[in-house]
């Protein structure tokens, strides 16, 4: 997720504290300022850290039934202000739900301008089908990481999708709101698009295709990143749409 409010403040970073702790499935066990340091988790730490000013990035880490590892940045906005969790592939089905929830959450307090909550499946390499090729093109599209979404925009949706503030004009609310999807106006002004209704239940042949439905729709907002398919047939290239390419210009 891509905030659109600073992470900069003791209250902000309580604020998601709060979110992870209020689940004993999902509280933090270690946490660190860099990538390299772990130690155990300590809230009243972290809170004195950014009092501080001393930290400009913290790490989360839970090594028990349900595995993460992420981080955010604790300095004042930029673009490449970044929120980014991953979640173990061993999570139980049963949490996903629980996961979602989170994820809006998340999204309540830091309002992205951009982010995305998946699922991943493996898909196979190298594609032989269309349908391996849209499953390795929706898993990249699914993970907008700074290197590619502030060159190329938003590379597409992904099982949840958030949208506000620039982007959101960009799309259109109108346009946004039609799509063959599940819609939801969220209460801090964004809003979010699932790409079909409990995504946690949907297997992944149904998930892909309304995927790509709601790909096909978005692509003529102009908005989306082009993408150019390998002739490896093993990844995905993206170039930026005459929309972002404007918004880089200004």
């Amino acid at each position: 997720m891509y905030p659109s409010i600073s992470i900069d403040n003791e209250e902000t970073v309580s604020n998601l504290l709060d979110i992870f702790e209020s689940n004993d499935k999902f509280s933090p066990t270690h946490w660190g300022n860099s990538e390299q340091i772990k130690v155990e988790y300590d809230r009243n730490e972290i809170i004195e850290k950014i009092s501080e000013k001393s930290i400009s990035e913290v790490f989360l880490h839970r090594d028990r039934t349900v595995k993460y590892t992420g981080s955010f940045k604790v300095n004042n906005m930029s673009p490449r202000s970044y929120l980014n969790f991953d979640f173990h592939k061993s999570m139980p089905k049963k949490m996903w739900p629980a996961f979602f929830e989170l994820s809006d959450k998340i999204a309540g307090i830091i309002k992205p301008s951009f982010g995305v909550t998946h699922i991943f499946w493996p898909p196979i390499y190298p594609w032989s089908n269309d349908n391996d090729r849209n499953h390795i093109w929706m898993n990249l599209c699914s993970y907008p990481v700074p290197v590619k979404f502030l060159q190329n925009g938003p590379m597409g949706v992904g099982t949840r999708t958030y949208f506000s503030r620039h982007i959101l004009e960009m799309f259109g609310k109108s346009l946004l709101k039609n799509a063959t999807a599940v819609i939801s106006e969220l209460d801090w002004g964004g809003m979010s698009i699932d790409i079909i209704e409990k995504p946690w239940d949907a297997d992944v042949s149904v998930l892909l295709d309304n995927w790509l439905k709601v790909m096909n729709y978005l692509g003529a907002s102009d908005v989306i990143a082009i993408p150019s398919f390998d002739k490896s047939r093993m990844g995905v290239t993206f170039s930026p749409s005459p929309s972002w390419q404007n918004h880089l210009n200004r």
